[in-house]
Parts: structure tokens; sequence; C-alpha cells
């Protein structure tokens, strides 16, 4: 769980939100190891690093220089991390210099071409990795909740929702409740990534619970099948999700970040992708949905032969701790959970 502070002004006014985790203000006895390695690329000339101990005491560990200075630690699942503005006291004050606070929950299942894991000591267990950069966030950049975090976070495993330009939100009359529920849909490219991510992630799930990813995606191949069959058929593009077997093998899993991704939308217990009745798909959603049948075939094929290199195979060695859906991750310190 990450928590970086952030900002959002309304009126030409601005407000502080300090980064608050949702869990343990202390750290717990670690028995999952896992690896950080974090790189510093702010403005900041160095942002120190404070594990929270036993009884929620900052102790200082390390300070990592900007231009891309790398500060890495041994971890345990369960033991907060703070991020905060270099000082030269080297002692944390106040809510105002936090740029991050971190907690790794769970260990991420390392797959062919998102591998998040490293061998320990001679004989030792594989233990997990979590890698991440600190950036700043370029000017009139948000995140999409209106929130500007103090700081952004690069993870290439697992990506921070895109920032917006705050041009691209209405803050028109009609929408001064919530300006930012107008922004504009993902873009092709974040598209791609998205369901690139999706795919990915039923991959990592078939490694901590064989068969449930394969189960996931075959699945999911059969709905968009189906759409790019029936293009002119709404019934096949709405889920309901109370279903048994959608909420084990599409809800819950991976694959509803496709359907996201492809612009499905939840109403009433259902995931639904428009047009509605009597209205036919257009060329270029039925080729999105197209293009992702491919992405998810490919994550099939990899499930269940393994790398085309030889280099992987689909019995892969997990690191310890890797036993199902999580990251060692990342919110924003708005309340929300990411």
């Amino acid at each position: 769980q990450n928590e970086p502070s952030a900002t959002v002004s309304v009126d030409s006014e601005s407000t502080f939100y300090p980064a608050i985790l949702p869990m343990q203000p202390s750290s717990e006895r670690g028995q999952v190891p896992v690896y950080l390695e974090v790189t510093n690329r702010t403005s900041y000339e160095s942002v120190h690093v404070y594990w929270v101990d036993y009884k929620g005491n900052e102790i200082y560990k390390g300070s990592i220089r900007n231009g891309g200075g790398i500060w890495t630690q041994t971890t345990y699942i369960g033991h907060p991390w703070t991020f905060r503005k270099g000082r030269d006291d080297r002692q944390p004050t106040g809510e105002e210099s936090v740029l991050l606070k971190y907690v790794p929950f769970r260990i991420i299942p390392t797959v062919p071409g998102a591998e998040t894991a490293q061998h320990g000591s001679f004989n030792g267990p594989i233990v997990g990795i979590q890698r991440f950069t600190l950036k700043d966030v370029p000017d009139g950049f948000v995140l999409r909740e209106g929130l500007s975090p103090v700081c952004y976070v690069e993870d290439s495993i697992m990506p921070e929702p895109p920032l917006t330009r705050t041009s691209e939100v209405d803050t028109s009359s009609n929408n001064n409740n919530n300006p930012w529920a107008s922004v504009k849909p993902f873009s092709p490219t974040e598209m791609t990534d998205a369901i690139r991510w999706s795919c990915l992630q039923m991959q990592r799930e078939d490694a901590a619970n064989p068969g449930r990813g394969l189960t996931s995606a075959k699945r999911l191949l059969q709905y968009l099948r189906n759409i790019c069959l029936h293009p002119d058929e709404p019934k096949y593009r709405k889920l309901r999700t109370g279903n048994r077997i959608c909420m084990e093998t599409i809800y819950n899993t991976g694959a509803r970040g496709v359907l996201l991704a492809l612009g499905f939308e939840e109403h009433l217990g259902y995931l639904e992708m428009g047009p509605g009745e009597g209205k036919t798909l257009s060329y270029e959603r039925i080729k999105d949905v197209s293009d992702a049948m491919e992405a998810v075939s490919k994550s099939v094929n990899l499930i269940e032969n393994g790398d085309d290199t030889n280099v992987h195979d689909r019995h892969v060695i997990q690191p310890e701790g890797a036993d199902g859906f999580g990251r060692a991750g990342f919110g924003h310190a708005d309340g929300m959970n990411i």
C-alpha cells in the first residue's frame, strides 16, 4: 500500500491532504521478506527514508540522492516506511514533509515479462521484489480524482492510474458538484496498457492458484468472441455480476480489468458496454474488442505453454509469499485505497 501526500485546488485555494495509511501505523513481526528498490527522480536534492518501528516511531535508514539515486532494502510484509523531503537534520517533522507512506502487504507473483523475484542468499529462499521510482508531477497534471500528489509513483509492474491534464476537466456550472466525472475516457494507449496489465494479472492469478487464471482468461475470451460475432445484440454486452460464474471467473479477477478498459461500466448489478437497445457497435469498438481478444489469447498460450523463448515455463518458482492477488503496493493520500 502506497500513499503519497496530495493537494486539491478549488477556486484558487489549495487544501493539503496528508498521506494516511488504512492499516498498521507500526511494524508487526514479519515472516515474509520483500526486497525494495526505490529510485529518486524528483527535484528534491534528497529523499530521506524512515522505517516505522514496532512502537510507531520513525527510524532513519538512509537517503536517496536525486538524479537517479537508488535505495535498496530487504524488509518484511507488514512493515511501514515513510519517504520524506530531505532535511539537513534528518529528523522527521510534520506531515507536510511526507512524500510517500508505504506498506508492503503482499508479494506479487512473478510471470514472464513481469518478473518480481530474485534469489536471496546462497540456497536461501526466492524473495519478492518491489521496484518503483519517485517523480515530480508535471505542471498542469492531476490524478483523475482531482488530487495533485506531491510526487508520482512510477511502477512498471503495478502501475499507478494515469495523470490527466487539468484542461481536460469540465468545470462548467453543470458539473460543479463533481467536475472530475467528466474527464475524458482513457486514450487508446492507456486502454492498451490497461488490457496488458489485466492479462498479466490473470497470469499472476494462475501462478498463485494454478487453473484459476486460465479459467478466467478462457471465459473472458468466450464473452469477447460473442460480442464480436453479435455486434448488434446488446445482450452479449451485459453481464450480471451476481451470477456465481461471472463473479468467480470475471468480476473478482483480472478479467474485469479488460472489460473496464474496453468501456464496460457497472450499473444496477450488471457490467454493461454501450450502445443500448437497437444500436450496433461501431467498427472502432469491434476492433478494440478484437484486439483485446488477441491479447487474452496470448495470455492463455503463455499460461498453458510457457514463454516461447523457453527461458520460462508455467512452473516458474514463485517468491516466498506469492499466494494470491496483491501488491506490495500503492494508493493515494485522499483516503482512497488503490
